[in-house]
């Protein structure tokens, strides 16, 4: 009998990874992107997939990936893909049309800076794409080493270029910087959100929605959404908008927006339970959407009838996995693709009718077939307050029934985020890695996560570090309880907001022997500081931190610095911009003049999400050899 190999950070760093599934209008192909979960290079690569929705013949790349090939769009005939590639320069894109009926991609542009947001006007005559303001007005940026801030950001404007090629046409907003935009069914209009700029201390909140008139370039402002929507279209009848965000004063309330164009009237679709992720318009005489939306552990798909707001569920794909969004349905509403992610292993491209079920088309990780897989248990325990709180179980493969293990917890970030049914086998999603090393792992979902509606997403804001970290500790003993953990070998780690209640568990018991604290908030005060999410970090809090820094000082894990005795790792990305590489360095520095066994490890070059091969695979494997230290 053949031995199966155990998952490794090798194993981990080497993953394809598909994304942005494209029907065809026909029904009859998906494209998609591919890329390397790590990338050798500096600068990322990725290429274009396409697949048959009947399954008659493997995917395969249509283009090489020897660039960062991305965003491809059909053309309304469906007989050209439209995307954008970096070839001429590192990541400046631009557009690239490929014939689906044979030939090369040629590019289309050469637009100083590149182009973003790649869209097809409706007629197929043209297509749009956000462009560098400064750079179209023939601005160039200083070849100095010196950096000022008011000249960093670089506002992007919506532009059109004419099939046959030529310079591109702005269409506009006259000013500010745009972050999503819409075509109206009829290609006279176009919506778009916009903020005055995209500076570090601009980001997309209190977006302007305003209507843009392709042709005279007249605009109108007609509502405003406090958060860049997670999905923006217009109606194929042209009567509504269609939106994901968060409800206006709300940053744990997220809601499907129904946007009257003409007005700017928002209503908010009801939510329940659940916390939406996607809509997009289905054709036909009636409005109708397809919505998708984490629901406990799982996703949900429904078809939404606007007119009497009844919603239908669907389940196109086998239990047990998620499908992620974006969803994308077939110009006649027949045909739906996704990418559907599942715990025994990496994502993969499903499509099929959308009233029946859907076939995986993709195989992209063959390597891990003869590779053993720990078993994910959906769990559930009892807060102190009686609340019940769902995570996630791994254990190693083959591990003996009734045998206590070392557990690790593993925190999510966010907080508005969640463990889900997906793969944990990556650079960032520890368990796979975890369990191979002979650890049980706990992905607990405290409250704050999100999946079970607003509420409990709303339920730790002004508590960060409160009963979030109750719930966590409750998890723990329920592992205990149940006789998988064992007591004297317990771990905690996590990444951003679960790097802060990392740092913040060590400082509130010393229950745990060792911690790995990535990416970790140690100090509020100077985060929000220094921060590029500034806005969404006081909303954490009873008020802004000019109006109440105490708040923020006595939630941070560096005013307990004095009670921690726990082992703690900490790791950052030096070009780390959501939480600045000094939040690790007070913490190390910090442990350090306590006698706290500790070091601090950072990556050149990575910010808040890590994307080179070679240091993925550095963290893993510290990530591992610290455990071992001191758990074993």
């Amino acid at each position: 009998m053949t031995t199966r190999q155990s998952y490794s950070p090798d194993h981990a760093v080497s993953l394809r990874i598909a994304a942005d599934p494209q029907v065809s209008p026909d029904g009859r192909w998906v494209a998609f992107t591919v890329a390397p979960i790590g990338h050798p290079e500096t600068t990322p690569t990725s290429a274009i997939w396409l697949a048959p929705v009947d399954g008659g013949q493997p995917a395969r790349p249509i283009t090489t990936g020897l660039a960062e090939d991305k965003m491809a769009r059909w053309s309304p005939d469906g007989r050209i893909l439209a995307f954008l590639a970096d070839r001429a320069e590192r990541r400046a894109h631009q557009i690239h049309l490929l014939p689906l009926d044979g030939g090369e991609a040629r590019p289309l542009t050469s637009v100083p800076k590149g182009l973003d947001l790649l869209a097809w006007a409706p007629d197929g005559r043209s297509l749009t794409a956000t462009a560098d303001r400064r750079a179209l007005a023939g601005e160039t940026t200083p070849a100095s080493e010196v950096r000022v801030a008011s000249q960093a950001a670089r506002p992007r404007v919506i532009v059109q270029v004419p099939l046959a090629g030529g310079p591109p046409r702005v269409i506009g907003p006259a000013d500010g910087h745009v972050w999503a935009y819409a075509w109206s069914p009829d290609g006279r209009q176009i919506a778009a959100l916009t903020t005055p700029g995209n500076g570090l201390d601009e980001p997309p909140r209190g977006l302007r929605l305003v209507v843009v008139d392709v042709d005279t370039r007249a605009e109108r402002a007609i509502a405003t959404l406090d958060d860049l929507p997670t999905a923006f279209q217009w109606s194929p009848d042209g009567a509504w908008l269609v939106a994901v965000a968060d409800l206006p004063g709300s940053a744990d309330d997220t809601r499907v927006f129904l946007i009257d164009p003409r007005s700017g009237a928002i209503e908010a679709l009801e939510a329940g339970a659940t916390t939406p992720l996607w809509a997009g318009w289905l054709p036909g005489a009636a409005p109708r959407l397809l919505t998708l939306a984490e629901e406990g552990l799982f996703n949900r798909i429904d078809l939404v009838e606007v007119g009497t707001r009844a919603a239908r569920r669907l389940e196109p794909l086998p239990r047990g996995g998620l499908a992620q969004a974006p969803l994308s349905v077939s110009a006649d509403g027949r045909t739906l693709a996704c990418v559907r992610a599942h715990p025994a292993g990496p994502p993969e491209v499903w499509a099929g009718p959308i009233d029946g079920e859907l076939r995986c088309l993709t195989h992209l990780n063959p390597q891990l077939d003869d590779v053993a897989i720990a078993p994910m248990e959906p769990v559930e325990w009892t807060a102190s307050d009686g609340l019940t709180i769902q995570g996630w179980l791994l254990r190693p493969p083959g591990a003996a029934p009734g045998q206590r293990l070392p557990l690790i917890v593993q925190v999510h970030g966010g907080p508005t985020s969640r463990w889900g049914a997906t793969f944990h086998g990556t650079w960032h999603d520890w368990g796979q890695v975890l369990a191979a090393a002979g650890y049980a792992v706990l992905l607990p979902n405290p409250r704050g996560s999100t999946g079970r509606g607003a509420d409990f997403t709303a339920s730790n804001r002004g508590d960060l570090g409160g009963m979030d970290f109750d719930d966590v500790m409750r998890g723990v003993d329920w592992a205990i309880a149940q006789g998988i953990a064992d007591p004297d070998r317990l771990g905690i780690a996590g990444w951003s907001y679960g790097g802060f209640l990392t740092a913040w568990a060590v400082g509130h018991t010393d229950r745990f022997k060792a911690a790995v604290a990535g990416a970790a908030v140690t100090d509020w005060p100077s985060k929000v500081g220094t921060t590029d999410i500034r806005p969404y970090n006081e909303a954490r809090f009873p008020g802004p931190l000019h109006a109440s820094p105490d708040a923020f000082w006595e939630r941070s894990p560096i005013r307990y610095l004095g009670r921690i005795t726990t082992p703690t790792l900490v790791v950052h990305g030096e070009a780390d911009v959501r939480v600045p590489p000094e939040q690790g360095m007070e913490l190390y520095l910090g442990l350090r003049a306590a006698g706290v066994p500790t070091d601090f490890i950072t990556y050149p070059r990575q910010g808040h999400p890590f994307h080179e091969r070679a240091f993925q695979r550095d963290l893993l494997q510290r990530l591992v050899a610290w455990f071992d230290r001191w758990l074993r």
